[in-house]
């Protein structure tokens, strides 16, 4: 599992920008970005969702709650009648996580 501070520095670094320059787009001075990026100090919920947006990336991704980084949820369905229950939505949804990773067409 990687890190929060890891994430930070790999994506900072993914986008040739300095300490200096993150610290600046996240609205704070060098050294907090310093002591965050060592784990010396924690990360607020605000610092969080701008970090998200800065690097245009989930919260999700950057806590490791997934491996994706897209902060664009996977749509399902565009349009549900209404008359849906939650419990035939779950299924649904389990549905298409089995499809996932157990493609059709797949041979074993």
């Amino acid at each position: 599992m990687t890190s929060l501070p890891k994430k930070i520095i790999d994506l900072r670094e993914s986008n040739d920008w300095s300490q200096a320059e993150l610290a600046r787009r996240l609205d704070v001075n060098k050294s907090v970005m310093n002591r965050i990026e060592s784990g010396e100090r924690k990360v607020s919920s605000d610092e969080l969702k701008r970090l998200s947006d800065i690097f245009d990336v989930s919260t999700d991704y950057l806590l490791e709650c997934t491996g994706e980084k897209d902060k664009t949820p996977n749509l399902v369905a565009a349009h549900l009648d209404d008359d849906v229950s939650d419990e035939d939505m779950e299924d649904i949804l389990n549905y298409i996580e089995f499809r996932k990773k157990n493609p059709l067409g797949k041979k074993k």
